[in-house]
């Protein structure tokens, strides 16, 4: 994989809400991110990327990084999975820059991942500032069963997914494996102490931790809901 996968933008892009007026693009909110996976214009995404927008809100690709002298780039159609939290997305295929490879290895527990993505450092004037981020870790839970989460199964991975990352590739290397798409947290016993005043009263403490966990689709669950989206897999 070349070098310009470091660069992000020609292979993950970040997305935000526009209203327009007067013909001009007026930028809202950073919503989060998709990646490109076809030639054809279609990206991956979060469905509740897209459900967060308000009815006077357009969704659009942004070019932070790009020398373009257009900064976005217009989403034309998108379509959400009725259940689970994902959507594919189309933008005009001028637009694609690089498409990740599909990771075809085996998938475990222990399985070294890492992901790229943008979280928001703010809004100056009509301009976001991101900050571009690479997270790195490994796979730490798996199961057919999503355990009541909106996919078809669970992958979880030893980091957190900070906001702006939903939509980011999961990556082993530079292949896909997954997108991700929230956090889940755990809370695992610290210590517990015991106590007894005269034999008679007992006192106990009890401290947790709080473990945040990043979630992810897998994408290979995801290939017949692409191919109905008309991505060809």
């Amino acid at each position: 994989m070349p070098d310009r996968l470091f660069q992000l933008d020609g292979y993950i892009f970040p997305i935000f809400s526009v209203v327009q007026r007067h013909g001009t693009l007026h930028v809202q909110r950073f919503l989060g991110a998709g990646f490109w996976i076809d030639d054809e214009g279609y990206f991956l995404t979060c469905k509740h990327i897209f459900d967060s927008l308000e009815p006077d809100q357009l969704p659009v690709i942004g070019q932070p990084f790009s020398q373009k002298s257009d900064r976005f780039v217009p989403i034309l159609k998108s379509d959400s999975h009725a259940k689970y939290d994902v959507a594919v997305g189309q933008a005009p295929k001028s637009a694609v820059r690089g498409v990740l490879a599909k990771y075809q290895g085996t998938f475990g527990l222990g399985l070294d991942v890492q992901a790229f993505g943008f979280t928001d450092s703010g809004k100056v004037g009509q301009s976001y500032q991101l900050d571009v981020r690479l997270l790195r870790g490994y796979i730490t839970r798996h199961s057919e069963d999503s355990l009541g989460l909106p996919s078809p199964s669970l992958v979880e991975v030893s980091f957190g997914s900070p906001s702006g990352f939903s939509g980011s590739p999961l990556l082993v290397n530079t292949e896909v494996i997954g997108v991700l798409y929230r956090n889940v947290e755990t809370k695992l016993e610290a210590y517990s102490m015991h106590e007894t005043t005269e034999g008679q009263a007992q006192f106990r403490e009890v401290a947790y931790r709080i473990y945040e966990y990043g979630i992810a689709h897998r994408l290979s669950d995801l290939l017949p809901f692409l191919k109905q989206c008309g991505v060809r897999v």
